[in-house]
Formats: C-alpha cells, sequence, structure tokens
C-alpha cells in the first residue's frame, strides 16, 4: 500500500467514523430533546427517521452526481454541510428549527456517503480494493457501536446540543483532512443528469420508507398511512417508466443485467432484512423476558458490531486472494448459525449465549459486507463507481427497515393482546418470526452466484 492510499484511507475512514457514531449518539439524545421542547413523541422522532429517508434517497442522485461532476469535490462539500447542519442543529430554539437543521446534516451525509466507498474503490488497486473495504467496514461498525456509549457520556455531564456541537467539531477536524488530502485531479465522467428521473424517486423512496417506518412505531392506527404506500406505488411506477425511457437515466437498466452486480445487490437485500430486527426486538427480548438492566443490555448488544469489526479485514484481505462471492458466502453461514442460535435461546438462557448468538451475527456481517461490496465493484466500470456505492448503502438501509418491519408484525400478529406481559410467549414469537426470514439466507446465495450457474450447482451438490 503506497502512502497516498494509506491517507486517504484513514481520512474516509474517519469521516465514516463521525457519519456511523453520529446516528446513535443523536437517538439517545431524543427523550432529551423531547422534554426541552414539550412536544410528542410523534414528533421528535422525526429528527432519527428524517435523516435516514433523506440519505437513503438522496444518496442515489448524489452518487450519479458524483461520477458526473468529480466524487472529492462532493464529499468536501457534503462533509462540510454536514458540519454547518450539526451546528446549526446545536443552536436550535425550537423543534421546527431543529428538524430542519438536522435536514441539513442529513443532505450533507447523503452527499458524502456514497462518496466514501468510491473513493476507495477508485483509489485502490483491485488486488487491494477488497482490504480497504474491509477497514470501512469496520469503521462504520466501530462508529455503530460506539455511538450511543459516547452520546451517553456526553449527556450524563452536559447537555444534549453538545452531542451536536461535537459533531460539528469532529465534522471541521475531518474537512480539514479531506482538504489536506484527497487533492489532485478528480475523476469525472461529464454526462447529463436525470433530473426528472431523480424528482420520481424522491416521491417513491421516501414515501415506501416513511409509510414502514410509521407503520411500525404506530401498530398501523396512523391513518396517513395508506396516503404514504400510495404515494410509494406512483412514485415507484413513474420511476420506473421514466428510467427505461430516458436518455441518460439516473439508474441504467443495464445494471441489473450484470449478473455479478444484481446478485449483490439482491443479496444485500436478503441479508440485510434477516439481521436487522435484533437491533429492535434484542433489547425488547433481553429487558422483557430475560430480565436484563438498560446498562447490561447496550454492553451486550455491542457484540454484534465488535465482531463485525474485527471480521471485516480479514473478510476484505480473503476477497482480494479468492472469489469474493464465496467469502460473503461464508458470511451468510454465520449469520444463519447467529440467527438460529438467537432464536432458539427461550426464556431462561446464560448471557453468555446470548453474547455469542450475537457474536455469530456480527461475524457475518463483516464477513459479507466488504466481500459483497468488492463484488459489486468489479462487476462495473470506474465511472459508475459512485451510482454502485450509492445503491449498495440505499438497499441496505430500505431493506433494514423492510425486515424491522416484517419481524414486528409476525411479532405483534403471533403475540396478539398480550404484549410482552408473557415472557414465553414473547419467547416463542421472536423465534418465529426470526427462523421465518432464514429463506432468505437460501435466496440470497442463489443470487450471489448467479454469475456462474456451474458454481450454484457444485455449491448445492456439497
Amino acid at each position: 500500500m503506497t502512502r497516498e492510499e494509506f491517507r486517504v484511507l484513514c481520512t474516509v475512514c474517519l469521516g465514516t467514523f463521525l457519519f456511523f457514531n453520529s446516528f446513535g449518539s443523536i437517538n439517545v439524545a431524543l427523550p432529551h430533546i423531547q422534554r426541552e421542547f414539550a412536544v410528542s413523541l410523534a414528533i421528535v422522532q422525526w429528527v432519527s427517521i428524517a435523516g435516514v429517508v433523506l440519505i437513503s434517497t438522496l444518496s442515489i442522485c448524489f452518487g450519479r452526481a458524483g461520477d458526473i461532476l468529480g466524487r472529492r469535490k462532493l464529499y468536501q462539500s457534503g462533509i462540510m454541510l454536514y458540519a454547518l447542519g450539526a451546528g446549526l442543529c446545536a443552536m436550535s430554539q425550537s423543534i421546527v428549527q431543529l428538524l430542519i437543521f438536522r435536514g441539513v446534516m442529513a443532505l450533507g451525509l447523503s452527499i458524502a456517503t456514497p462518496m466514501s466507498g468510491a473513493i476507495l474503490a477508485s483509489n485502490f488497486a483491485p488486488q487491494r480494493r477488497g482490504w480497504a473495504l474491509g477497514w470501512y467496514a469496520a469503521t462504520s461498525a466501530v462508529g455503530r457501536a460506539t455511538g450511543p456509549t459516547l452520546g451517553g457520556i456526553i449527556l450524563h455531564f452536559f447537555r444534549w446540543r453538545v452531542i451536536f456541537l461535537m459533531n460539528l467539531m469532529v465534522g471541521l477536524l475531518v474537512s480539514a483532512a479531506v482538504f489536506l488530502v484527497l487533492k489532485g485531479k478528480d475523476e469525472r465522467y461529464p454526462d447529463k443528469f436525470d433530473f426528472i428521473g431523480a424528482l420520481a424517486l424522491i416521491v417513491a423512496y421516501p414515501s415506501l420508507l416513511i409509510g414502514l417506518t410509521l407503520g411500525a412505531k404506530t401498530h398501523w392506527a396512523a391513518p396517513m398511512i395508506p396516503v404514504w404506500f400510495l404515494a410509494a406505488a406512483v412514485g415507484t411506477a413513474s420511476f420506473v417508466w421514466i428510467e427505461l425511457h430516458a436518455r441518460k437515466p439516473l439508474i441504467e437498466p443495464s445494471f441489473f443485467r450484470n449478473l455479478p452486480f444484481s446478485g449483490a445487490l439482491l443479496s444485500i437485500v436478503m441479508f440485510t432484512a434477516m439481521h436487522s430486527p435484533v437491533g429492535i426486538l434484542g433489547p425488547l427480548y433481553m429487558v422483557n423476558v430475560l430480565g436484563y438492566s438498560s446498562f447490561f443490555v447496550g454492553v451486550i448488544m455491542t457484540a454484534m458490531p465488535v465482531f463485525t469489526a474485527l471480521a471485516s479485514p480479514a473478510s476484505g484481505k480473503l476477497a482480494d486472494k479468492f472469489d469474493s462471492r464465496y467469502v460473503a458466502v461464508l458470511g451468510l453461514v454465520f449469520l444463519v448459525a447467529g440467527i438460529w442460535m438467537y432464536a432458539h435461546l427461550g426464556t431462561r438462557v446464560h448471557y453468555l449465549w446470548v453474547a455469542v448468538s450475537l457474536s455469530l451475527m456480527g461475524t457475518g456481517v463483516g464477513f459479507f459486507m466488504p466481500a459483497n461490496q468488492r463484488t459489486a465493484f468489479a462487476a462495473m466500470e470506474p465511472e459508475n463507481y459512485g451510482i454502485v456505492a450509492a445503491m449498495l448503502s440505499s438497499f441496505n438501509t430500505g431493506s433494514g427497515t423492510l425486515g424491522i418491519t416484517v419481524a414486528v408484525v409476525l411479532l405483534e400478529h403471533l403475540m396478539g393482546a398480550r404484549g410482552v406481559d408473557s415472557p414465553e410467549l414473547f419467547a416463542s414469537a421472536q423465534q418465529f418470526s426470526f427462523l421465518a426470514m432464514l429463506p432468505l439466507a437460501g435466496i440470497a446465495i442463489v443470487v450471489l452466484l448467479l454469475g456462474d450457474i456451474r458454481k450454484i450447482r457444485k455449491f448445492l451438490t456439497i
């Protein structure tokens, strides 16, 4: 690895840590924000929801824009906008101002996030690309793991505004590093931008995510949920029609005829939908069924991102040496083992078994993500790296929301009106919810290996 590659990797990883750490730290502050502004939970939750929705949607638009205008330039602009939004959030005098300024932060993340993977993919040679993406995944896992802890420490000594001030200061630090390191000629592939397609996507994708998120949070009682789903259906149909007829579409339909890329994209949907529900149901299970304290639950839940961080660099190295699709399949095996073990824990179990099951899931995420990303980048031309990174990120977020929604719906349907008052019923319903998703692993393996039918047959005969 050259000195330039090392500096690029450190800079991008620093920004990635900031991005993912901020999600957890800000979520911890929501109850304090609610009390200060005296608003309902339904309103304050938009501080979190708005960020996820904007990033998931606009990332695809800015991914394509980065390919056209220059990824480094947009990455710098996104981080600076993120830092500006964080500083404005710290000075908010009302919940309306906070939501607007949180939108500015999310806009900055929407610009910078897809650029991170694209910059690494374009700056590292194919034989070292998996290694770089492995450290990128490890950094994001560390950010997720430390976000709630760091936010909790800050809230113990200071007000919630200090969390946003910290994001401002770290954002300025990353901006300075980017300015000093990411210099030189920027890769640009001038082309027309599909504004009409982007508009249809901005209608469709947020509507779907908002409908799913509100449904899961309000037990599908919110009157606006059908309206959101209708808007999502209309927007999606319009987007597909526009992309099929546009001269320069936002997402080239030919991308989906590329079997390795389509396999990587579809497999990440299955993979993320399988493991995302544990982030919601895991704490409920440990508190209401096993009787653990909130602090102890937080400690145990860190097992998953910690093992993701440990496994990711190894995954990147293996993906550089062997077929990255098989490394991703190894991640699926670890994930299935972890979910199977977690689903069978029951009502009386030692906490170590809970930690082991979460560790297996985290190891699966660590092996799958870098290898799958490497597969996707290897299947596409460099001029499309921005939109590739954006699609991977956006599909990952959307499928996580979908997986959580399906798991919660199954759980509530099986439990009926008894809620969490019956530990045995909760454990049984949770077991069914997770086991019902395991067939997705088989689908993910098949779509991952779509590029070579002979390899699929060989795998199935093992």
